[in-house]
């Protein structure tokens, strides 16, 4: 009797916690997140043949990532970092596809964020306006991406004053979107937390964030992703997912493919999209890192979505979700309808 007693208990606590078990995320609203494609010319044009196949296998993405420089490297011309390596071309981008997003990163040395922040390079930063301001539709801008990554060596202070030096260059635009890309993995440069970056609201329209390390296994301790994704959703800011690629950073992770890499490196990427409202974009690396002089020694393999067909498979069925923003004669005028949250669009020049 007694156990029968508390088999009853049992079961009705059961049936009492059951509703408090976690469920799956929402589906996300139908063409709520923009799909962007790059990182050069070469990639770009191969995700389109190869992945999309012309929008035959999947639709075409709505948008173009783009490098350049203070020196304006591939606005004018087409420019690769070293000879035989892909090329960054606006004019190629410009002409494959319209309409077409672009989604462009603004590197800067160590050094030049000093001299941008004493107010020197004032010539250049007008002519980058002047190119990208030409350009006549939405533009994503990402001043010194991956602030806080070790690799860029950026103290927080400089960072802030030649971020914003910038932005109120780029704020005679309402065409350009300012992002504020994190390099979302730990340890930061100098273990500083990376609020300390932070140029302030008026200065920062999207929110940034890479994608390569998944977890614990790579180069770094472990991502930042979660904490920077809830910081721009106190905000009330959109989020960019701006750089994302499945690289290969260990020795087991080479040996994963088909489904077993698609479980690894790519299913928490579109969980992570679903089930966090705020991520507005993606942004994919469709690249043979090995194949390019300035990256092979990173041996990182090859992350084209076409170089495994299973990947390729379920990447199509992917990009052919609701999700997706289309691109279609309205795509303009959706990007800027979300461009600056809370920021009238025809906001004046920043003091």
């Amino acid at each position: 009797m007694e156990m029968k007693r508390a088999l009853a208990t049992l079961l009705a606590l059961t049936a009492c916690l059951a509703p408090l078990r976690a469920s799956p995320p929402a589906a996300r609203e139908p063409g709520s997140v923009l799909l962007i494609a790059g990182q050069a010319r070469e990639e770009f044009r191969d995700y389109l043949v190869n992945v999309t196949g012309q929008g035959r296998h999947a639709p075409r993405p709505v948008g173009a990532a783009f490098y350049t420089s203070l020196n304006l490297t591939g606005l004018r011309s087409p420019h690769a970092n070293e000879p035989g390596d892909h090329h960054q071309d606006m004019e190629y981008l410009r002409m494959v596809q319209n309409p077409l997003v672009m989604q462009v990163a603004l590197w800067m040395s160590r050094e030049q964020l000093h001299q941008v922040a004493a107010g020197e390079f004032t010539t250049s930063i007008a002519a980058l306006h002047r190119e990208l301001a030409s350009l006549d539709r939405p533009v994503f801008l990402r001043i010194g991406y991956e602030f806080d990554g070790p690799h860029n060596r950026y103290p927080p202070e400089i960072f802030v004053q030649a971020y914003r030096v910038i932005a109120r260059a780029m704020r005679q635009s309402p065409d350009i979107i300012l992002v504020w890309h994190s390099f979302a993995l730990i340890p930061t440069y100098q273990e500083h937390p990376f609020t300390a970056w932070y140029p302030g609201d008026e200065y920062v329209d999207w929110v940034g964030i890479s994608y390569f390390q998944v977890g614990e296994e790579g180069y770094y301790r472990g991502p930042n992703r979660d904490p920077v994704i809830a910081f721009a959703r106190e905000k009330g800011l959109p989020v960019i997912i701006a750089e994302a690629s499945p690289n290969r950073y260990t020795r087991r992770q080479k040996t994963l493919k088909g489904e077993a890499w698609w479980d690894y490196w790519f299913a928490p990427l579109f969980r992570m999209i679903d089930e966090n409202p705020e991520t507005r974009a993606l942004s994919i690396i469709n690249v043979d890192w090995d194949s390019q002089r300035q990256h092979n020694f990173l041996d990182w393999g090859d992350s084209r979505l076409d170089s495994d067909p299973v990947i390729l498979r379920r990447w199509r069925q992917e990009a052919s979700a609701p999700r997706w923003m289309p691109a279609d004669e309205r795509l303009y005028d959706r990007v800027r309808a979300i461009a600056r949250p809370g920021k009238a669009a025809d906001a004046p020049t920043l003091p």
